[in-house]
């Protein structure tokens, strides 16, 4: 099994709501969090193009309580207007409703999926850019033969109507992966995996190994450099997608078993694998901008980015980084190393599957990937 899909759990108190967070965590969690670590990698790493600054500039973060508790295996977070967040979870299939706030989640719906793979089941979750109009929200699956993504209806209270927009995204045991999201140009982006099938990757006639851009009725998007969905190529692993203040498209990648990396994406451009990984290049391939040469340090999964800063949360890692994006319009680092990364809360809350913003504050909403144990935290930014 490849070292990213190891399950390290790690027994947590659970707190059932935010109004009694903070009594559940303060046997666990600091009243003030520590100055974070460098990220200074190894010395078989790629080496870093300078002197990275001092830890002391990353922003203190603070997790402020427990949103929600008694989750299993959650992997996807999408808010609702008005606060509240849908949930799923990757083995049950079912997507939750979790309150505004915090609070006890709901079964809001649920998807039949595959139980037979270890990464595979019900992932990403998105809502439309269109959702004041058609209530629709976007799901990736493994189902029948492979993955795919559908849409179903929001009534304000339950999950129904599964259409399918996708299909054809090559499964596997492992590396299916899963990470959905809409685009500033209003488009869905689809992060996938090669699927365990190498080949996949390099085959632009394959959706495996991919990120892909659709239009909102699952089409091929207008304007994608090969005429098809796929939009950039050479992936292992799919994780985490999200943009910046200039619009640049980053993803987080798993490796093998070295060389996790953070790539900014371009249209048509290929990403290595699997002839290279990290900051290496091959066959016109593009480097990866960030790499943790050991998957023990970091294992990504989902990204978000606030304030030009990529808060990626990791597996295997069990924390949460972050790394300082170069400005919009400025070189960006070569090497492998971004100066300035961070990290936070490690061994803390066990595997962080997710990480996304919770809209109209300063606060991130983390899931943690612990089985039946499972929970999601407020992170408080500075």
């Amino acid at each position: 099994m490849p070292l990213s899909s190891r399950r390290a759990f790690l027994a947590l108190a659970l707190a059932g709501t935010a109004s009694g967070a903070a009594a559940a965590l303060g046997a666990c969690t600091p009243s003030s969090t520590a100055p974070p670590s460098s990220s200074a990698p190894p010395s078989s790493g790629p080496p870093a193009p300078g002197p990275a600054p001092s830890p002391s500039a990353a922003p203190a973060l603070r997790v402020t309580g427990t949103v929600a508790g008694g989750l299993d295996t959650p992997w996807s977070i999408a808010f609702l207007p008005g606060g509240s967040a849908l949930v799923s979870e990757r083995g049950t299939g079912r997507i939750l409703h979790v309150p505004a706030g915090g609070g006890a989640p709901r079964e809001a719906g649920r998807i039949a999926v595959r139980t037979d793979t270890s990464e595979g089941g019900l992932l990403g979750l998105e809502l439309s850019p269109t959702f004041a109009e058609d209530a629709t929200v976007f799901a990736y699956c493994t189902a029948g033969s492979g993955n795919r993504v559908v849409a179903l209806r929001w009534d304000g209270t339950a999950l129904g109507g599964e259409r399918v927009l996708v299909d054809g995204i090559p499964a596997g045991t492992f590396h299916n992966g899963g990470r959905i999201k809409v685009g500033p140009d209003g488009l869905l982006y689809i992060g996938t995996g090669d699927a365990t099938r190498q080949p996949n990757s390099q085959d632009l006639g394959s959706l495996g190994g991919k990120v892909l851009r659709v239009a909102l009725d699952g089409s091929p998007a207008p304007g994608n450099p090969f005429g098809t969905r796929v939009y950039t190529y050479g992936h292992r692993n799919v994780q985490g997608l999200a943009w910046d203040s200039g619009g640049r498209l980053w993803a987080s990648e798993l490796g093998p078993d070295r060389d996790d990396e953070l790539n900014l994406l371009t249209p048509g451009a290929q990403y290595g694998w699997p002839a290279v990984t990290g900051a290496r290049s091959a066959n016109g391939s593009v480097p990866a901008v960030h790499v943790w040469p050991n998957t023990a340090d970091a294992s990504p999964s989902a990204l978000a980015i606030v304030d030009d800063a990529a808060y990626v949360a990791c597996l295997r890692g069990e924390r949460l980084w972050r790394l300082p994006l170069p400005a919009p319009g400025s070189p960006v680092p070569t090497g492998g190393t971004l100066p300035g990364a961070a990290e936070y809360f490690r061994g803390q809350y066990g595997r962080l599957r997710d990480v996304v913003r919770a809209p109209g504050r300063r606060e991130l909403w983390i899931a943690t990937n612990e089985g039946t144990s499972s929970r999601i935290l407020a992170v408080a930014i500075p």
